[in-house]
């Protein structure tokens, strides 16, 4: 019952939300925060007493030829995708106060928390079907908020970009459960081992394919430049520091359970496509003027290192790559966050188009200063903490590919450092003339969770985990997917 309050509580409030009057503006705000942070304090219960918790629901759905549950679990690896997903839409639907269509607020707040429900959802599911209908749903609140919200003809082509290649991946991902269904006889393959045969290296493959899209990573991450440059501010904020992790999710929790065999055939394609990534994504940040693009092409980057986590199977870069998963979602929502603070009062986000904020917002450098800086790994924030378990452990088992990352890290330092360096200092300059002042009150708390933390997981990465490092409430399944076999019946 717990774990469904939580996932249906933001679904609740933005029902609630429509029963309001447009012009209430304040009834509006109060509704959508109580909402969102009633469902992060509800999730704390998931950790009381420590991060080995389990909760599980699971109520017959279908049956017959095939049988499928309404499964919902959380515990292991999926309490840290919940966690992360409802401290972030705290922020992201705080932030959209600033919104500034007034007359469109009801709307915005109510598919913003729509959007958290159906990723609590997915981040919840152990059952393959509902894992599936989740991972659809989800595409419907961003298109529309793309869509209608946005303003411009660059978001709504951004939006139908976005539909497509996640469309066109969930149909993939059709296929790859359609195919584990059939061989099985049901949806309920958690937890389970089988043998697919010939057949398991196209199921996984399906499921791969899917879940690279979603992430997103090279070469198919085109819908991803242009859904985050477009988006509002609160929304980016949720698709990247949130939605990006359904990909790594699935991998996680399914491809890499079910097809341990395939996944080991499949490696060294996999780990050739997160180099790229990981390359590919720090050079295009390098040569982006748009800071909101700059963000995005280093999404890219950071989340190519935990693909390559992955598919190195080393006891030490997988759970390394719970680290760097939670410590990118803080990361990145602060950024695209602060961005948007930014953009309110400058009116731009060009690189080189204003300079010079940190004489007039103090406040404003100093936070953009830490997640700039978590951003390229400086020592004692999240980021370095995912990036060296990630880049000692990849190097056991993966030196060749470990090595060529590292030219990432080094560009990650130019590019992060040519954003700050251009927004915050430097002669002081404001498109238009315009006046601006420092963050207010509201923007500060909005920030300082995410903040804490990047501080938190970068002093004390262990908090995340538990039993010295170890696969953190692997399932056996879990385990021998590192070894490329499955345990004898």
């Amino acid at each position: 019952m717990m774990i469904d309050l939580v996932i249906f509580l933001p679904a609740i409030a933005a029902i609630a939300l429509l029963c309001i009057p447009r012009d209430a503006q304040r009834a509006l705000r109060g509704v959508a925060l109580i909402g969102a942070l009633a469902t992060f304090v509800l999730s704390l219960g998931f950790i009381t007493g420590g991060f080995g918790n389990e909760f599980d629901q699971r109520i017959p759905w279908i049956s017959g030829t095939w049988t499928a549950a309404y499964h919902v679990h959380v515990g292991g690896l999926s309490v840290y995708f919940v966690l992360l997903t409802t401290l972030v839409s705290v922020a992201a639907i705080w932030g959209a106060f600033s919104y500034s269509d007034a007359g469109k607020l009801r709307g915005f707040l109510a598919l913003l928390l729509l959007f958290e429900t159906t990723l609590l959802g997915l981040f919840t599911a152990a059952d393959l079907l509902l894992f599936y209908v989740y991972w659809d749903l989800m595409l419907i609140p961003v298109f529309l908020l793309l869509v209608g919200y946005s303003g411009s003809a660059e978001a709504r082509s951004a939006a139908w970009s976005y539909l497509l290649y996640n469309g066109a991946g969930g149909l993939v991902l059709l296929l790859g459960v359609v195919g584990v269904v059939l061989h099985t006889g049901t949806f309920e393959v958690l937890g389970q081992t089988y043998s697919f045969g010939t057949l398991e290296n196209w199921l996984f493959a399906a499921f791969a394919l899917a879940f690279l899209i979603k992430t997103p990573s090279f070469p198919f991450h085109a819908w991803m430049p242009p859904t985050y440059t477009n988006s509002p501010p609160p929304l980016v904020a949720m698709v990247s520091g949130v939605q990006s992790k359904a990909g790594l999710f699935g991998f996680l929790v399914f491809a890499l359970p079910l097809f341990p065999v395939a996944a080991h055939t499949w490696a060294p394609v996999l780990l050739v496509l997160a180099v790229a990534s990981i390359v590919y994504g720090a050079f295009a940040a390098l040569g982006q003027r748009d800071m909101k693009t700059l963000v995005a092409f280093s999404s890219l980057s950071h989340l190519g290192l935990v693909v390559l986590a992955l598919f190195a199977f080393d006891l030490t870069s997988v759970p390394g790559s719970i680290v760097m998963i939670v410590s990118h979602g803080l990361i990145s929502a602060a950024l695209f966050l602060l961005l948007g603070f930014v953009e309110e009062r400058t009116g731009s986000r060009e690189i080189g188009a204003f300079g010079g904020l940190a004489a007039h917002a103090p406040r404003l450098q100093a936070l953009m200063l830490v997640a700039a800086m978590a951003a390229l790994g400086l020592p004692g924030l999240s980021g370095f903490a995912g990036e060296f378990l990630i880049l000692i452990g990849a190097w056991q088992t993966q030196p060749v590919y470990t090595a060529i990352s590292l030219i990432a890290i080094v560009v990650a330092s130019a590019y992060v450092l040519k954003m700050f360096q251009a927004a915050m200092h430097g002669p002081e300059s404001v498109p238009g003339g315009r006046t601006y002042g420092d963050l207010r009150a509201r923007e500060i708390w909005i920030l300082a969770p995410l903040i804490a933390g990047i501080f938190l997981f970068g002093i004390w990465p262990g908090v995340l985990l538990p039993g010295g490092g170890s696969l953190t409430g692997a399932t056996p399944a879990h385990t021998v997917a590192l070894h490329g076999q499955r345990p004898h019946a």
